[in-house]
Formats: structure tokens, C-alpha cells, sequence
């Protein structure tokens, strides 16, 4: 046997058991990894099916919710049939019940559909059909300190154009904010809030050529409540940065 060959097979030899105990060593730790790995994909799939029972959940409970106002303003309206269709004063006062009792997407479809049929009654129902589409406008109210830019004429020729109503007057506060955001206080409005986050942000860039940072604030577990469709908008002096320009806003 050769000498090199001799010596190579002794150090295989005497470290074999050390190049054994190594190999495990790295299966183990691979196979460690690999589980840890997979247990990872199991909890995001975990995860990812507990939010979609609970959206599935949500959206039944919500369907649920409609029926019930459907079927109780069905009942209303056979119960006092004689005082609503009748013409008179007094139907008018069971109309404005209606509208204060029964949520806006249930008496906005019966006041549509009796409003088409084509009788004596029919402007009648269209009148408070209006009314309730007018609830319907998504709305963002405005408050902000003295010292904010005076951006606010300008905004019935913007975003006042959209289908958000955006309401400053009379609406300033005293200073003491530290940073400006939009509040929203049920869970249906998110995206209404997102949105009108993101006009007004652009807006105050165009009008005043001045960055502000809005921060995003749910309120839905707050005593503090507003109509849904609705947000508010809270807005500091403090914190605004000049731009050089309001081309990339």
C-alpha cells in the first residue's frame, strides 16, 4: 500500500467516529429546520383559514342582520298599512319613522320600489327615497388648528367633486394635536377612511405645496360614535414640510 494512501485511511480511521458524530449532527439540524419550515406553512395556512371562516362568518351574521330588518320593516309596514298608504298628515309622521328606526339600506329598497309604481302615492315614496340617497353620500368632517393651510375654499372645486362630501365650516379647534389622522368608527368605513386619507393628503400637497402625514385611527369600540358613512378628519399645524414643488403630489 502506499505511504500517502497508508496515512490518508489511518486519519479516516481515527476520525471516523468524529465524521459520524458530524454527519448526524447536520441531518439533525437539517431535519430541524425542515420542521420548524413546515410548521410555519402549517401556521399561515392555519391563520389564513381562521380569517376566512371569520369573513365568511362576518358576511352570513351581516346577511342575517339585513333579512331581519327586511322582514321587520315588512311587518311594520302591514301592521300600520291603513296610516302609511292612506293619504293624510299622519303618514307622513310613519314615514319619518320609518327613516329614523330602519337602517338606510333597508328603507332606501322599499322606498325605490314603491316610488316606481305607478300610482297617486308615488311621489310620495320618491321624496324620501331622496332623502335617504342623501344619507347615503359618504361624508368626511373636517377639523383642524388654527395655523393649518387655508386650502379649504378649494376643495368643492376638487375632491368636493367626488362622491365624498367633504364639511369644514365652523370647524376649527384649538391647538394641541401633535399629528393629524382619520378616524373611523365602524368597521364598514376602513375603506371609506383609506380613501379619503389618501384624497386629502393629495389635495393639501396640490393646494398648498406642503407634506402631511395622516395617520389612520379605527375608533369601533369607542362610546364616541359617528353615522356610519362617515369619518373625521383631525388635522395639526404641527408637522407640515414645505415642498419644492407639488408636481409629484
Amino acid at each position: 500500500m502506499n505511504p500517502k494512501e497508508s496515512v490518508k485511511e489511518s486519519l479516516f480511521n481515527k476520525h471516523f467516529g468524529a465524521i459520524i458524530t458530524g454527519t448526524v449532527s447536520l441531518c439533525a439540524v437539517m431535519v430541524s429546520f425542515t420542521q420548524v419550515w413546515v410548521a410555519s406553512i402549517d401556521k399561515e395556512k392555519e391563520l389564513e383559514l381562521l380569517r376566512l371562516t371569520a369573513e365568511e362568518s362576518r358576511y352570513l351574521e351581516e346577511r342575517k342582520s339585513e333579512r331581519k330588518w327586511q322582514l321587520d320593516l315588512a311587518n311594520f309596514m302591514a301592521k300600520y298599512r291603513k296610516e302609511i298608504f292612506t293619504p293624510s298628515k299622519e303618514r307622513f309622521d310613519f314615514q319619518k319613522i320609518m327613516l329614523a328606526t330602519f337602517p338606510k339600506e333597508i328603507t332606501l329598497h322599499a322606498f325605490g320600489n314603491l316610488s316606481e309604481i305607478n300610482d297617486l302615492n308615488s311621489d310620495y315614496w320618491s321624496k324620501p327615497e331622496y332623502r335617504v340617497l342623501d344619507l347615503y353620500t359618504p361624508r368626511a368632517k373636517i377639523y383642524y388648528e388654527e395655523g393649518f393651510p387655508n386650502v379649504f375654499q378649494h376643495i368643492m372645486d376638487t375632491i368636493g367633486e367626488g362622491e365624498i362630501e367633504y364639511n369644514y365650516s365652523d370647524q376649527e379647534i384649538p391647538k394641541g394635536l401633535t399629528t393629524g389622522d382619520v378616524r373611523y368608527f365602524h368597521e364598514s368605513d376602513e375603506n371609506l377612511a383609506r380613501q379619503v386619507l389618501k384624497e386629502f393628503t393629495q389635495f393639501v400637497c396640490f393646494e398648498a405645496n406642503v407634506d402631511i402625514e395622516l395617520k389612520l385611527i379605527p375608533l369601533t369600540n369607542s362610546k364616541l360614535r359617528s353615522p356610519r358613512g362617515s369619518v373625521e378628519i383631525w388635522l395639526s399645524s404641527e408637522n407640515l414640510k414645505d415642498r419644492q414643488s407639488n408636481i409629484d403630489c
